[in-house]
């Protein structure tokens, strides 16, 4: 039950129906509930196991947050993931605070005796914070996709790019009004088609004008290197915006002068992850089986689910990694991390004998 629960995300309502269908014999969902419940119970959590396998490393350690629902309430998992893959340790809070996420990066650097190179975080306040008190002088890096979307969200990219589509869709609407009409209603479409499409082309100018903006941002942040963004830095403070967008050109200076160091920490560190698709991959992982669920009855039965689908995911085989990963597909996760495990099974060793 559990290995069809987690491998194939059947939901338990799906499986007591399986079992219903291929033995006659009737069970309930909850009792399927109860069962995977067992199993993980006695799982190994993912520091137990860290300790135990001992991998190799690279050093550089991603952080993020994960939300669970027990009970209509939320419930906080701090994830910590190396530049491998591996997912070293996992801890449930009650809340995202600097002191939890204190805690949570001293038991990966004392019970772990992980050698930090260097930290890769969201823009967290939180991790941030943490990582400044618990490894003082350590490199740090924030994502650059985080970073990115926060610039988007300065100059008013999205908005505006919605309104915009939907000042098309309008304008195309009205035309088509337009040419359908007969006789006294031909002048009143002509006039709602001409209303709508100043609208637009007023839009339309300031969109071109956000999107310019936008179009810089994206060279300073992806820049390929640290001299490079800075020189583009300093041609976007000394070139003149049309005045319609000026406050936002003043959003995104202050937001780059306070984050640009970190932005652009990668690129004095081979190695070190310059965003935090590692770990994004993990969540969205663990959402997807989480969704089978919808909900936990207490903090405790989700902690032993989180240890039972990280231990499933540390040793599932990569099948989709591209660019300098792709030596990795058909290797799990502690294998890209130098352990080499005794068993193919990876839920006989994740059970605590």
């Amino acid at each position: 039950m559990t290995r069809r629960h987690v491998e194939q995300r059947e939901s338990y309502r799906v499986l007591a129906k399986r079992v219903r269908e291929a033995s006659g014999r009737g069970i309930s969902p909850t009792s399927v509930n109860a069962m995977v419940t067992e199993v993980a119970r006695k799982c190994k959590g993912a520091i137990q196991m860290s300790v135990e396998l001992r991998p190799k490393w690279e050093g550089f350690l991603l952080l993020d947050e994960k939300m669970v629902s027990v009970r209509g309430n939320q419930l906080w998992f701090y994830i910590g993931v190396d530049s491998t893959g591996d997912i070293i340790h996992c801890r449930a809070v009650r809340e995202l605070t600097s002191t939890e996420a204190m805690g949570f990066l001293r038991e990966i650097v004392d019970t772990l005796d992980y050698k930090v190179q260097g930290v890769t975080t969201d823009m967290d306040s939180s991790l941030t914070i943490a990582v400044q008190r618990i490894l003082p002088g350590k490199p740090h890096q924030i994502c650059l996709k985080h970073a990115f979307s926060s610039l988007e969200n300065a100059i008013g990219y999205s908005d505006v790019a919605r309104r915009q589509g939907w000042n098309r869709g309008n304008v195309r609407q009205q035309f088509e009004k337009l040419r359908d009409r007969k006789g006294i209603w031909v002048e009143k479409s002509r006039r709602e088609f001409f209303d709508s499409y100043q609208a637009f082309k007023t839009l339309s100018k300031r969109h071109r004008d956000i999107e310019a903006l936008r179009s810089m941002l994206y060279r300073i942040v992806f820049a390929p290197r640290r001299a490079v963004a800075l020189e583009q830095l300093r041609e976007f403070k000394r070139k003149r915006p049309p005045l319609s967008v000026l406050s936002q050109k003043r959003a995104a200076v202050n937001f780059l002068n306070r984050h640009f160091d970190e932005m652009m920490t990668y690129h004095s560190y081979r190695g070190m992850p310059r965003t935090t698709n590692l770990i994004e991959n993990v969540n969205k992982q663990i959402e997807r089986r989480v969704k089978t669920i919808e909900g936990f009855q207490s903090p405790s039965h989700a902690e032993e689910y989180m240890n039972l689908l990280i231990a499933y995911l540390r040793q599932k085989p990569y099948t989709d990694c591209r660019g300098p990963r792709r030596h990795l597909n058909g290797k799990s996760r502690l294998e890209a991390a130098g352990v080499h495990l005794a068993s193919s099974d990876w839920l006989r060793n994740a059970i605590t004998e």
